[in-house]
């Protein structure tokens, strides 16, 4: 899973939670801010702070389209009162309109059995198993195979639950992310002879490791890098 690096908290976003608390003499809820203009403004900040793709799955998203994807709550807005305690309720509720808390989510799929990411997730949090796709370590805990299926690193339990929760591991996204290594291969190395060059492979790691010159992320960009370092840089 792709690391998003959270930026400050956009100013207009600053300004429009100080303007409703003068108005209305108390903090903005995330109710407050639904179907506002400034909800808009916001989405497309977090949409530009990600790089165009899903903070789970990393499908594209937002790409010409603003009905792909929503606003999503790391920590969710009305968590699960039977597993979680008061003071872990009170501070998934304090974080709702908290900038570090704010992400971008593909809208998942239709049918419950291939449904993903927040929509599968729904009010499903653990303060011990859920990494937030801010922090670092979330890099350190998804591995793939070349037919797309993703995997826990180390059977680390904090990325089997949230590959269960979120249901990373559905057939329309092992089959979405085989795609998109396959296109990339057929473009990168339509040289077969680059196959056997390590500084073009290293090169092409870093490049699909960025954003490109429009500020986006490939598709499935760590499925990508994750299988061009272990399968070809360093195969086992």
């Amino acid at each position: 899973m792709r690391r998003i690096r959270k930026l400050q908290g956009p100013e207009h976003f600053q300004r429009w939670k100080k303007g409703f608390q003068d108005l209305n003499g108390r903090p903005p809820l995330y109710d407050d801010l639904h179907h506002t203009e400034e909800y808009g403004r916001l989405r497309r900040a977090l949409l530009k702070e990600q790089g165009y793709i899903c903070c789970y799955c990393e499908r594209a998203i937002g790409r010409g389209c603003d009905k792909d994807h929503n606003i999503e709550h790391f920590m969710p807005r009305h968590p699960d009162r039977r597993v979680l305690t008061q003071a872990e309720c009170d501070k998934c509720r304090d974080a709702q309109m908290d900038y570090t808390n704010l992400f971008v989510s593909c809208l998942g799929e239709t049918a419950d059995t291939i449904d993903h990411c927040n929509h599968r997730k729904d009010n499903w949090f653990d303060f011990r198993l859920c990494v937030s796709p801010a922090d670092e370590e979330i890099e350190t805990l998804f591995g793939f195979r070349l037919n797309g299926k993703i995997f826990a690193i180390g059977s680390d339990v904090r990325a089997e639950a949230m590959k269960t929760h979120l249901n990373l591991g559905s057939y329309v996204l092992d089959e979405q992310r085989k795609a998109a290594y396959d296109t990339m291969m057929d473009i990168e190395f339509e040289n077969e002879e680059l196959l056997g060059d390590t500084q073009y492979i290293m090169d092409t790691i870093e490049a699909y490791g960025q954003m490109d010159g429009e500020g986006r992320y490939a598709p499935f960009c760590s499925m990508l890098t994750y299988c061009l370092e272990h399968e070809l840089l360093d195969p086992m």
